[in-house]
C-alpha cells in the first residue's frame, strides 16, 4: 500500500513538471549546431519573445516547454543565421536596377545584352557592373570607342566586377566634365597615346562620375532593397554588413527597419565626408536591427584593375606599383574621431604596400593590445614579417574566400609566385588573433554563404577549381569555416552578446539546411540548400 502511494506522488510531481514552462516555439528532432565556445550540439531548442530561452536534449525541451508551435527538423542540420562581415546591401538592391553583366565572357556579349538593356530602360544614363577583362580571350582594358558606336548621345557607365573601375563612353566624359587634364587624387583616368581618355576610370576617377549620375528614387530603391532582402534570407543571411556609406543611405536604411519594411540585421559603417566627422560626435546608433558604429577608408585600389598597391610592380605590368588612395591626414583625423566617440575603424586593404602602411599606422594609433576591433578588410596580400601587427595590437582580418577562387586564374601573373605565397594567406591570419571574419563582398560575388564555406574549406570555386585547390595550405578547416561566417564576424562587429551563436539570451536568428556541412563529402557540400531562415524566432523565408 505505501508502495502505491509513493508511486502516486510521483506521478502526481512528474505531471506537475510537464510542459510547466511557457515558449513561443520549440525546434526538436534536430542537429543543433550552436557555435559556442565548445561547438556544442543540441537536439531542441526553446525560443521565447525572439531569443533563446533553452537548448537540450530532445525530451528534455519537450517535457518541460509548452509552445504553441513546434517545428520538427526531421533530424536536419540547424546552424546560427549566417553573418556575412563584409557586403554592399544597399549597393546590391541599386544593382538590380542596373545591367547584369556579371559572368559575361566577352566584349561582344556585353554589346547584345547593353542593346537589349537600352531598349527597356527609361533612365538617360545606363548603368551596368560586372565586366572583367580577366575572362576575356584578350585580356585587355576596352575603349570607349566601343561604347561611343552604339550610344553616341546616351551616357554609359559600366562598373568592372569589383567596383574599383568603369568603363565609359564619351557622353559619360563630357557629361562631367572629364578630358585628358583631369587629375584627382587616388583615382587615375586612362589616356591614348594622344593623350585623350580611353573610357576607362580607375578607382576615384570612376567614383567621381559615378557620384555624378542622377540616384534612384528613394521610393525605387526601397522596392529593391526588399527583394534583395528576400535574396539573403533565402541565401541563409540573417545580418549583412554595408561596408561604407553616406549617413542620408544609413538613415534611410534605419528608417525602413523601424518601419517594419527591413527585417534583416545591418552592421553599417560610415563612408568619410563632409558631414560624416560632426555626425560621429553624437554617438553610434544602436537598435535592436542596426548596428552602425564603424567607419570606413580605403587604402588602396583592386587586384584585378592593378590599382592595390603594391611593395614592387605588377609583374605583369612592371611600370606600375598601384594607387594609394588614403591620404595620412584623413588618417589622422578618422582614428582620432574613431577614438574620441567610440567607433570602430576598417580599411580597405589590398596590396602588400597597403597592408604593411595601414598596419602601422594602425599601430601607432592603438599603441598597444586593445579590444577596440579596428579591422583591415581584405587583407589579400600581407607580407609575413606585417602579420604581427594582428596579434599585437588586436587588428581582425576581414576576409571573402570567394575572392581567393575568383582570383586564382590570374592572380599569380599579377604577383608574380613568391609574392603570391604571401596572398590569401587566411589560416596564416587567423592564427595571429585566432579570428577570422569571413564576407562574400556581394554584388561582386554571388550572395552564397555555402560557396563561401566551400572556398575557405576547399579553396576552390562553385565548378570545383582549381582541382587541388588553390594555396591549399591556407585552407581553414569546417569549424573555423563555420566560426568566420558566424560568430567570428560578429565578434568583428561587436555583437557576439547578441548573435553569430545558439546561446540562452541571444536573437533567435537560425537556419535550418538539408544538408550538414559539417559532415557532408566536398562533392555534396555544394549540393546544400536552405530549407527555411528565421530571425527573431520569425520565419522569414517564402512559403
Amino acid at each position: 500500500m505505501r508502495s502505491i502511494r509513493i508511486l502516486f506522488v510521483l506521478v502526481v510531481l512528474l505531471q506537475s513538471c510537464y510542459q510547466s514552462k511557457e515558449a513561443d516555439i520549440v525546434v526538436h528532432n534536430a542537429l543543433i549546431y550552436s557555435v559556442d565556445e565548445n561547438f556544442s550540439t543540441y537536439e531542441a531548442m526553446a525560443i521565447k519573445d525572439g531569443k533563446i530561452l533553452e537548448l537540450g536534449a530532445e525530451r528534455q525541451i519537450l517535457n518541460k516547454y509548452k509552445a504553441e508551435k513546434k517545428i520538427d527538423a526531421r533530424k536536419r542540420s540547424v546552424y546560427p543565421g549566417f553573418y556575412d562581415a563584409h557586403s554592399h546591401f544597399l549597393g546590391f538592391a541599386k544593382n538590380m536596377a542596373e545591367l547584369n553583366i556579371f559572368e559575361t565572357k566577352s566584349i561582344e556579349e556585353i554589346k547584345q545584352q547593353l542593346l537589349a538593356f537600352a531598349e527597356d530602360n527609361q533612365r538617360e544614363w545606363l548603368v551596368g557592373r560586372g565586366w572583367d577583362q580577366n575572362d576575356w580571350a584578350v585580356k585587355d582594358y576596352p575603349d570607349k570607342s566601343i561604347l561611343d558606336s552604339l550610344f553616341p548621345d546616351r551616357p554609359v557607365f559600366l562598373n568592372r566586377v569589383d567596383g574599383h573601375a568603369a568603363w565609359v563612353n564619351s557622353a559619360a566624359l563630357e557629361r562631367v566634365g572629364i578630358d585628358g587634364e583631369f587629375e584627382i587624387f587616388g583615382g587615375e583616368v586612362k589616356l591614348d597615346e594622344n593623350g585623350e581618355p580611353t573610357g576607362i576610370l580607375i578607382d576615384e576617377a570612376a567614383e567621381y562620375m559615378e557620384d555624378r549620375i542622377p540616384p534612384l528614387s528613394r521610393s525605387e530603391q526601397r522596392k529593391l532593397l526588399m527583394e534583395a532582402q528576400e535574396l539573403c534570407f533565402q541565401a541563409g543571411l540573417t545580418t549583412v554588413t554595408d561596408a561604407g556609406l553616406p549617413i542620408a543611405d544609413i538613415l534611410f536604411l534605419d528608417s525602413l527597419q523601424k518601419f517594419g519594411d527591413l527585417n534583416i540585421g545591418i552592421y553599417a559603417m560610415f563612408q568619410p565626408g563632409e558631414s560624416t566627422l560632426e555626425f560621429l560626435k553624437k554617438g553610434p546608433i544602436l537598435t535592436d536591427k542596426l548596428s552602425a558604429r564603424s567607419v570606413k577608408l580605403y587604402a588602396d585600389g583592386a587586384l584585378g584593375s592593378r590599382g592595390a598597391l603594391l611593395k614592387e610592380p605588377y609583374s605583369d605590368d612592371t611600370g606600375n606599383m598601384g594607387l594609394l588612395l588614403l591620404n595620412d591626414s584623413i588618417y589622422s583625423v578618422y582614428s582620432k574621431a574613431c577614438l574620441d566617440y567610440g567607433f570602430q575603424l576598417n580599411t580597405h586593404c589590398i596590396g602588400d604596400s597597403a597592408n604593411s602602411h595601414v598596419l602601422k599606422l594602425y599601430a601607432e594609433s592603438l599603441e598597444e593590445m586593445n579590444d577596440l576591433r579596428w579591422r583591415v578588410e581584405h587583407a589579400q596580400v600581407v607580407s609575413e614579417e606585417d602579420r604581427e601587427y594582428f596579434k599585437n595590437y588586436g587588428i581582425i582580418p576581414s576576409v571573402q574566400p570567394v575572392h581567393a577562387t575568383s582570383d586564382a586564374p590570374w592572380a599569380g601573373k599579377r604577383l608574380g609566385n613568391e609574392r603570391l605565397k604571401n596572398a590569401y594567406s587566411y589560416k596564416s591570419l587567423m592564427n595571429q588573433l585566432g579570428i577570422l571574419a569571413l564576407g562574400t563582398d556581394f554584388p561582386v560575388e554571388r550572395i552564397s554563404p555555402i560557396e563561401n564555406f566551400y572556398a575557405a574549406v576547399f579553396r576552390k570555386n562553385r565548378f570545383g577549381e582549381p582541382v587541388n585547390g588553390f594555396l591549399p595550405s591556407e585552407a581553414l578547416s569546417r569549424q573555423e569555416a563555420l566560426r568566420g561566417l558566424t560568430i567570428w564576424a560578429a565578434i568583428a562587429s561587436f555583437e557576439e552578446n547578441r548573435k553569430g551563436s545558439l546561446e540562452v539570451g541571444k536573437q533567435a536568428d537560425f537556419i535550418i539546411l538539408n544538408r550538414d556541412i559539417m559532415k557532408s563529402s566536398e562533392e555534396d557540400l555544394l549540393k546544400a540548400e536552405i530549407i527555411d531562415t528565421y530571425v527573431s524566432g520569425k520565419r522569414v523565408t517564402p512559403n
